[in-house]
Formats: C-alpha cells, sequence, structure tokens
C-alpha cells in the first residue's frame, strides 16, 4: 500500500512537472519530444500502479472470501457430525422412539438454511450462515416463515446496506453488558407483507445498559430512515428486549 502510494505520488509529480515545461517553457524539438515521452511515462505508470492495488484488493477480499466459506463449512460439517452421532446413539441405545423428533428437527434446520441461502445478498447469507452455526457467545437464531428474496422486493436501501444494518444490530446485543455473561441466542425475524420489510430482533436475557442499546439502535434507524418500534418498553425488567425494524419497499 505504501509503495503503491510512493509510486502514484511520484508519476503525478512527473506528469505535473513535463505539463508545465510543456506549456511554459522555450525548449527545442527533441526536448519537447523527450519531455512528452516522460509525461506519457509518468501517466501509464500512476495507472498501472491504481490499477494494480485495485486487483491487489479484489484478491484480498476474494480470499477472504474464500476463508469465510471454508470457515463455514467447517462448521457446518461439525454440526452434522452432531446430528449423526445423535442418530447414531439412539440407534444404539434401540431409543427408537426418539428418531422421527431427531429426524425433524434436522429437517427444519435444513429447510432453514434453503431459505437462509435464496435470501439473494450474497453477504447477508453468509453472515447468518456464520453466525447461525458458531454465535459464539450469542447464537443467532434466524426465523424465516416463508421464503422472501430481498432482491426482488423493491427494498430503498441496497444489500449492502440492509447487511450492514443487520449486522450492527447483532453486533449490537452481542457487545452489551449482560449479567453474569450469560449465553442467549438472539431471535432474528425477517417478515414480507404488505410492501414492507419487517426486521423483528427478540433477546431474552438481562441486560445491564438497556437504554444504551435503545440509543444505538434508535441512532443505527435514523441515519438510514428506517422506523423503529420498540414493542417491549414494559418488559425489559423481565429480560424481554423486542424490537422491530419497518423497511417500505416499493411497489413490484
Amino acid at each position: 500500500m505504501r509503495r503503491t502510494f510512493m509510486v502514484q505520488a511520484i508519476s503525478s509529480l512527473m506528469g505535473l512537472g513535463c505539463a508545465i515545461a510543456l506549456i511554459g517553457w522555450d525548449m527545442s524539438l527533441l526536448w519537447r519530444i523527450i519531455t512528452a515521452l516522460l509525461l506519457i511515462i509518468s501517466i501509464c505508470a500512476g495507472v498501472m500502479s491504481y490499477y494494480g492495488e485495485r486487483l491487489h484488493q479484489h484478491e484480498r477480499l476474494i480470499r477472504s472470501a474464500q476463508l469465510s466459506a471454508l470457515e463455514l463449512m467447517n462448521h457446518q460439517r461439525h454440526d452434522w457430525m452432531n446430528d449423526l452421532q445423535l442418530l447414531y446413539g439412539y440407534v444404539r441405545l434401540n431409543k427408537i422412539d426418539k428418531l422421527p423428533q431427531c429426524v425433524e428437527t434436522i429437517k427444519a434446520r435444513m429447510m432453514e438454511e434453503s431459505r437462509i441461502t435464496k435470501l439473494g445478498f450474497p453477504e447477508l447469507i453468509l453472515f447468518l450462515l456464520q453466525n447461525r452455526v458458531s454465535g459464539g457467545t450469542m447464537p443467532l437464531r434466524i426465523q424465516l416463515s416463508e421464503q422472501i428474496e430481498l432482491d426482488q422486493i423493491g427494498l430503498p436501501i441496497g444489500g449492502d446496506q440492509l447487511t450492514e444494518l443487520i449486522i450492527q444490530i447483532v453486533q449490537t446485543f452481542r457487545l452489551a453488558p449482560k449479567q453474569n455473561d450469560e449465553i442467549i441466542e438472539l431471535q432474528l425475524q425477517l417478515i414480507h407483507q404488505s410492501n414492507e420489510l419487517i426486521i423483528r430482533c427478540e433477546y431474552e436475557g438481562k441486560l445491564l445498559q438497556p437504554d444504551e442499546v435503545a440509543r444505538q439502535l434508535i441512532q443505527m434507524a435514523t441515519e438510514r430512515g428506517v422506523r423503529l418500534e420498540q414493542l417491549s418498553t414494559k418488559q425489559h425488567d423481565n429480560g424481554i428486549h423486542l424490537y422491530q425494524w419497518t423497511i417500505p419497499c416499493m411497489a413490484e
């Protein structure tokens, strides 16, 4: 990065000097040709340096995406191994009556994963899947009652903005101080109805600074022009925090 900046700075200064010399100095034809060649070389060097840096940035992004995908695959493989071990345990213990419920649980998770992968925005999909299976101190539970293709419902904000909003919502709850550092999942629900996208977020745990969390969430909504409703004002003392963001969609 620093080397690229230096190359661009030197080429810019050289190009500027050559341009000034060509315009303002009285030079022979030979020196004008040499100065013009130096100007062309400096412009080419600057352009090549710029696009070279862009290429390196693109490669770094691809590398980061590949590592994220591999990490996701490893976590999902771990989850599937746990499910298989559970099924195998029931079979070995001859607890056949437990198998139908276990299979239904696996089936429901597969359906949920399928709906997430069809949301339409790759960065959002990757984030939800990663945090769903590897939520760390606060697992993320995704609720999609029906299939939603976010890139097809006429959202007034782009996929990157929506992804950033959802990530900030999750991180706000994840980083908020909690009583006894308890591990409680965050429920995130996406609903598309009546030309609106509703993002509903529920956390059933004791927050030590609920007013600060509310302030941060309100600020996010205000900055993006999104309507935010706090649906759990009277339930904070019971450890229930429920917020709802509403984003209008353009008519399809």
